[in-house]
């Protein structure tokens, strides 16, 4: 071990205190609730939505209760419980009846420090008319009301080249790689975490091509391929939260 590295745990123990150990990963900082803004729909209701700002570098798990709460009650509306690392928007989405005043308000409590979102909600500020894409998504008038709603699982392939699609027809994502190489693929899956105690779970299917397509480990999004033909492989991503999934395809030239 260098010096360096001595003296960067030796002053990481002294503040620890004696005995302790210096965790790897940090997960003793503050989680900061957001206020994404508000979308207003024809019939007079609103969609809402929120986010959170993690500053550690694990998940971390905070229960509904005291720490994790919505004010007025119902204190749980099917908020997020786990925080990953990072800014998340979009997190827990909420659409509200024509009668709500604007009072509603997300406290968080985490390594001592409490914080909440904004309580002036209906503020010309927040109003998402231009990038609301997300919540115009939601079918306001058929979902339950004042509780963050279940989504599909956002998939991608990332570092593909995409190509907008025909009148009518989504852009389609490409990918070149050759014959007997380990060959990367970077997909990624993401999700508001409901229904809660559910693991995500992601897979990759080989949808046609001139050969076998050999994936190292099938059920992750991120793994490796080994294509031992040339041609066009076309293959999908797919996830699924138990209640609801979503999809993405990309085509592999393989050279």
């Amino acid at each position: 071990m260098t010096a360096r590295r001595l003296l960067i745990c030796a002053a990481a123990c002294v503040l620890a205190g004696p005995g302790a150990t210096v965790p790897r990963a940090q997960s003793n900082q503050p989680i900061y609730p957001a206020y994404d803004g508000y979308l207003r729909n024809p019939d007079g209701s609103l969609t809402l939505s929120f986010a959170y700002f993690s500053h550690n570098a694990q998940p971390v798990t905070i229960p509904p209760g005291d720490q994790n709460s919505f004010q007025p009650a119902p204190g749980d509306r099917q908020q997020p419980t786990v925080f990953k690392p990072g800014h998340h928007r979009f997190q827990c989405i909420m659409v509200v009846g024509p009668e709500f005043d604007g009072k509603l308000r997300w406290t968080l409590s985490h390594a001592g420090t409490a914080t909440g979102t904004s309580e002036r909600m209906l503020q010309s500020n927040w109003n998402l008319v231009e990038g609301a894409a997300e919540l115009k998504q939601i079918d306001y008038a058929k979902v339950p009301k004042g509780v963050c709603l279940n989504r599909a699982p956002s998939v991608r392939v990332l570092g593909a080249r995409v190509v907008p699609g025909g009148r009518g027809q989504a852009p389609t994502n490409h990918l070149t790689a050759s014959v007997g190489e380990e060959f990367s693929l970077f997909g990624s899956v993401n999700d508001e975490g409901l229904p809660r105690g559910v693991a995500l779970r992601a897979g990759w299917t080989q949808l046609s091509g001139p050969a076998r397509v050999v994936f190292d480990r099938r059920s992750m999004a991120r793994t490796h391929a080994r294509f031992s033909a040339p041609g066009v492989y076309e293959l999908e991503l797919r996830a699924s939260d138990s209640e609801l999934e979503a999809a993405t395809k990309v085509m592999v030239t393989v050279k």
